[in-house]
């Protein structure tokens, strides 16, 4: 039987806030990612957790990192992202770089600022996969959209854990699996 790999854990946030626009937070793997070296190392993604919250500056009748508020009668979305290219804006799954993407909907329909009533959340990750995600990049990026419906005092933020293991593989796999990853 296979040793099992070590795992560890990489964290990232990400905020989005309300601001209706795409922005995106680098994770550096340089210190557990290198393809260079004739004895290589790729990183593996055997999971990853998240979570939307309210950020760690909220104010008003937020609580720091609590549940987010909505504006008053209103719906709307969030969408995060992990890639292993930077991005300007939201990316499908069939784009090469994309390791994992997730999405809420949700609703407070009542008159105050208050945290949704109705949420639905999608997402996919590598721990559907048989294998987890492989990674041969030195960064890799998480990057959130959230519309203007998420109470500005909120300041709407994605939390990401990721548990990871290293793998040693020739230079030749690693570089090509990092050209794979790019599109």
């Amino acid at each position: 039987m296979p040793a099992k790999p070590e795992t560890f854990f990489i964290r990232g946030s990400v905020v989005p806030d309300d601001d209706a626009t795409y922005q995106q937070t680098t994770i550096d793997l340089g210190s557990y990612v290198n393809v260079g070296d004739k004895k290589a190392v790729i990183m593996r993604i055997h999971g990853i957790e998240g979570e939307w919250a309210a950020g760690t500056d909220a104010s008003g009748a937020n609580t720091p990192n609590g549940f987010p508020f909505m504006d008053a009668s209103s719906a709307g979305a969030a969408v995060w992202q992990l890639s292993t290219q930077t991005q300007t804006g939201l990316i499908p799954l069939t784009n090469r770089s994309c390791i994992a993407k997730g999405q809420i909907w949700a609703s407070n329909p009542i008159a105050t600022s208050a945290s949704p009533s109705v949420a639905y959340s999608d997402s996919h990750l590598p721990q559907a996969y048989t294998g987890g995600y492989l990674v041969a990049t030195d960064n890799i990026f998480l990057g959130a959209y959230a519309g203007s419906a998420w109470a500005e005092t909120s300041n709407l933020t994605f939390n990401m854990q990721l548990e990871v293991s290293l793998e040693a593989v020739t230079q030749s796999n690693a570089v090509s699996l990092a050209l794979s990853q790019q599109n």
